[in-house]
This record gives structure tokens, sequence and C-alpha cells, in this order.
């Protein structure tokens, strides 16, 4: 940060932080929002899959069970105030200890891919796969039809990435 003042970083520092607040505007017509689940819900629906609005056991905020690529997955809601009001979700499925998960696995995976992320948990050797997005201010139809695409098209490498790299 050369060359910026105290008061410049500062207001940098607000602006980011505004970025990241929950969406508190209402969900404009037609369009996808965290701050509106059921908008996410029907978006999943739409394009063919199924999606079961629930509610995460451990924050509370809104929770979607679905599934694509032979692979059951969860859509969680974050940035969330007093449980809705929410402004990003996350993509993820998570996978058991199978005696090859490992971090040099889940860096090797994040070191090729672009859009999702792949991360290992040492405590309990497990695996968390995930894809996360703003919805702040909505997505139209079709840009959500594309992130759900794109969630897609990453499970769907997933099975020959696991094949290609057995023991992690």
């Amino acid at each position: 940060m050369r060359g910026m003042t105290f008061a410049g970083f500062a207001l940098a520092l607000g602006l980011g932080q505004a970025a990241m607040a929950a969406d508190k505007d209402p969900c404009a017509a037609n369009m996808v929002c965290a701050s509106a689940p059921q908008t996410v819900v029907s978006a999943l629906q739409a394009a063919g899959y199924k999606a079961v609005l629930k509610k995460s056991t451990n924050t509370g905020n809104p929770m979607i069970e679905s599934a694509a690529a032979g692979y059951d997955f969860r859509v969680y809601f974050y940035e969330c105030e007093a449980n809705k009001a929410c402004g990003s979700i996350q993509f993820r499925t998570d996978f058991a200890d199978d005696g090859g998960n490992s971090a040099a696995l889940a860096n090797l995976w994040n070191k090729e891919k672009r859009f999702s992320q792949m991360s290992f948990d040492a405590e309990d050797k497990s695996l968390s796969f995930s894809y996360d997005v703003t919805t702040v201010g909505g997505l139209n139809q079709k840009n959500f039809a594309d992130v759900i695409d794109w969630w897609a098209t990453m499970l769907g490498q997933l099975g020959a990435f696991f094949k290609a790299h057995p023991n992690g």
C-alpha cells in the first residue's frame, strides 16, 4: 500500500467491509438473492435440480439440500443478520476420511482449478469442496444458471480427479 495515507486506507477498508455486509435491499423481481432463500431454491429447481430449504443446525441460517453429478451437496447462506438478509451463498459437499484425503490432494485441486476450493481438515481427515458466490444486489436468472452450471461441472470433474489421485 505504498503511497496510501492512513485516511485512504481507512476509506478503502470501510468500503471493503460494506461490500461484505448482508444484503438488506429487497430482492428485485426475477433475481436470485441470498437475502431471499426461496429465489435460490426456485432457481435450482428451474435448472432441474432438487432443492429442499432447511435451516443449518450450526448457525440457524437458511440451508438448501440438493444433488448434482452423483454428489449430494448443500447451499449454505452467509453474511446473514438474524438468520436472514444474507449476502452470499456457498455450494459445498464434504467427504469423510477414506484413507486418501490429504492436504496435498486439496492443494493439487486448488492449484489447477479456478472457481472452486478444496480444503482438508487434519483433525478428522475430511475434505470439503466448495464454491462461494456473492448475491448482493441479486443475480439475474441467466447468471445464476451459469453459477449452477459451473458448480455442476466442477462436481463432475471430481470423480476423474479422485480416480487420477486415489492415494491423495
